[in-house]
């Protein structure tokens, strides 16, 4: 009996340190607005609820079943959504006028006279209480552009003068060249242990509605270039072409605060690039339902989100989407402007079907995986204020219509050319080289002493990055040829690169400096570790004219040590210098004049810093998951040029491989 009572009274200890909120009730049969208001108000509790309020700032994340169960630290982009969230409750009668102002008075007074800053950025994550930096948490001028977004929305909605003289003296104290660093793009984040992160904010992603607010700046602008140099690469997944970036939430984001609706900025419609990301995204769930339980045309929602273990950036194709069965609410949800009957019938699907193990307090839990039998017991800030915000924009467009009273935004699209009107994505087909005939190839040595300065040539630099940074041609730039005759595919290829880093050995050479041929034999597009196509990299030794060779698809293996590739090479000062063969037996090709394949090839980088970038001459994803289209060869006939007389004796060819 004893020890009955002792457990009994730990259990009572426990649920009276953390009350359970009383178990959801689903009401199945509800109007689409019924079931949209109440997922909108149960969002919004999170913000009324969730956070400290004296100094206004929101918990990143909160448990939803219990009460006080979780004391995360504040998030400045959940504050941010807050503050978005306060004017859309008044709008909805959910909160009075005085106190959404007097909350919001609150919080930015703590952001101008308390929160660490460093040049008008923030931190990620701060004490509520205190208003200090947690957790050696990195300054972040992504967060701290999602904080401005509601800091600037709260201005227009109350035109309350001390509101809007707050957040101008706020918003006008960013110092946005700094965090340029040097550069054309914004740096990742800084902290004052390690300085400026290595890696950028330099392509298409949710960093939209940062770049937006820098340029508009009253007081500190970047020049407007900088939103041209931001890299977007197209790629499609079935029909839908887009510019690729797997997590839903990227297509999202900037969309919350800025009405994208017919415009575009000379490259891209971004709305409708939006539209194309949530049916690709969609349609990706549908295709992988008879792999995982969780999938199906009314589940769907691939974005960054809690996982089973951690959390992870979960995507869709186009791109280098990972998945692995989870779903987000806030994925289709936050895209309900973008696709609306398909948002309200996969948010009906998860309240009515999954409701008992996935609503709580605050609404939705922030993911689920059936396959694991796994529900998030907690919601994020910041999932919650996209979904809440997005379904507002779908109801009234408050958000969207508040905004475009901002001026400094206004100035900042006109800046960077946008203009009323649709406009496709472009979308080139891809480039084509002409291989030149040369009888017995090249002597494989790394001199090029064969290859006429006439031979069509490809130049890899900035202008074909796939992924990092390259400040100039000094740092990397490649030129490549290729030659053919009836025993190999000959390249050459001349690297120039001012920190070579060649350490790593096998499989991992690609981590190197290195230069890799990826190769789609029957032009059908490459899939991703299909053995019947190729990716062989080949990286030069240091202080010799060794190269070291490797092939990932064929199960892992060294090409050279069969024979079946040849490459010679040598480094310098500035970079590095390799010829190689490629034999068509390992390619499964017997070359014909006139014959074609795909074949793209790539430079990796790796500098001083460990910064990596890639360049790649043509390498699309197109229609399916991990299928890319590469450039185009075609064999020249011809007599073409003498090369080398030894080049068969060389490769040890013999008359039976053909």
């Amino acid at each position: 009996m004893k020890s009955f009572l002792k457990v009994f009274y730990k259990f009572l200890f426990f649920f009276i340190l953390f009350p359970h909120f009383l178990p959801a009730e689903i009401e199945k049969g509800l109007s689409d607005e019924a079931l949209l208001d109440l997922i909108q108000r149960r969002s919004f509790r999170y913000f009324e609820i969730e956070k400290n309020p004296k100094s206004g700032l929101v918990y990143d994340r909160a448990h939803n079943f219990k009460s006080g169960a979780l004391r995360a630290p504040a998030s400045i982009a959940a504050t941010g959504f807050a503050l978005t969230a306060y004017g859309v409750a008044v709008h909805r009668n959910w909160m009075d006028r005085a106190s959404a102002q007097e909350i919001t008075r609150r919080t930015l007074e703590t952001f101008l006279t308390q929160v660490d800053q460093e040049h008008g950025f923030f931190y990620h994550f701060l004490d509520p209480v205190t208003a200090k930096r947690v957790n050696h948490s990195e300054l972040s001028p992504i967060d701290t552009a999602l904080f401005l977004a509601g800091v600037l929305f709260a201005a227009e909605f109350y035109e309350d003068p001390p509101i809007r003289d707050l957040a101008m003296e706020i918003y006008e104290r960013v110092d946005w060249p700094w965090m340029l660093s040097g550069g054309e793009t914004f740096r990742l984040a800084w902290s004052p242990e390690n300085g400026f992160d290595r890696n950028r904010w330099d392509h298409y992603n949710e960093s939209l509605i940062l770049y937006l607010l820098a340029i508009g700046s009253p007081t500190h602008p970047i020049p407007a270039s900088s939103w041209k140099v931001l890299r977007r690469p197209v790629g499609s997944y079935r029909n839908y072409r887009l510019i690729q970036s797997p997590p839903l939430f990227t297509h999202q984001y900037s969309h919350i605060w800025i009405d994208f609706h017919g415009k575009n900025d000379g490259f891209a419609d971004y709305f409708q690039n939006s539209v194309q990301a949530s049916l690709a995204n969609r349609a990706f769930a549908i295709d992988q339902s008879a792999n995982f339980q969780s999938y199906g045309p009314n589940s769907w929602g691939f974005t960054a989100s809690d996982a089973p273990f951690g959390y992870k950036a979960y995507g869709a194709p186009p791109g280098w989407a990972e998945h692995d069965g989870t779903i987000a609410p806030t994925g289709c949800g936050s895209s309900i402007v973008f696709t609306p009957k398909e948002s309200v019938e996969c948010l009906r699907h998860f309240y009515e079907n999954l409701g008992d193990r996935l609503w709580g307090e605050y609404g939705f839990s922030d993911a689920f995986n059936l396959d694991r039998d796994w529900f998030a017991p907690e919601v994020i800030g910041i999932d919650q204020g996209a979904l809440l915000s997005m379904i507002e924009n779908h109801r009234s467009a408050l958000i969207w219509e508040t905004m475009t009273r901002n001026t400094f935004l206004q100035s900042a699209m006109k800046k960077v050319g946008f203009v009323a009107g649709p406009k496709e994505l472009p979308w080139p087909e891809p480039p084509h080289y002409e291989v030149p005939y040369m009888l017995g190839g090249p002597e494989i040595d790394g001199y090029l002493k064969e290859w006429p300065s006439a031979y069509p040539v490809i130049i890899l630099d900035k202008n074909q990055i796939e992924g990092g940074e390259v400040k100039d041609d000094q740092d990397l730039k490649g030129e490549i040829r290729f030659a053919w005759d009836e025993e190999a595919l000959y390249f050459s290829v001349k690297v120039t690169d001012d920190s070579l880093n060649l350490k790593k050995t096998g499989k991992n050479i690609w981590q190197d400096d290195c230069i890799e041929i990826f190769v789609d034999p029957a032009g059908d597009g490459l899939f991703w570790y299909d053995e019947s196509d190729f990716q062989i990299g080949f990286r030069p030794e240091a202080n010799s004219e060794e190269v070291l060779a490797w092939s990932w698809f064929q199960g892992g293996m060294d090409p050279a040590s069969k024979s079946l590739v040849r490459a010679h090479g040598f480094t310098y000062e500035n970079g590095y210098i390799l010829e190689a063969a490629i034999r068509w037996k390992m390619l499964g090709l017997k070359p014909v004049a006139g014959s074609e394949f795909r074949l793209s090839a790539a430079l990796h980088d790796l500098d001083k810093d460990r910064s990596q970038a890639k360049l790649q001459w043509f390498f699309r994803n197109e229609e399916a998951w991990k299928r890319f289209v590469l450039g185009k060869l075609r064999l020249k006939g011809g007599e073409g040029i003498h090369g080398h007389e030894t080049q068969k004796e060389d490769l040890k060819i013999s008359q039976e491989d053909f």
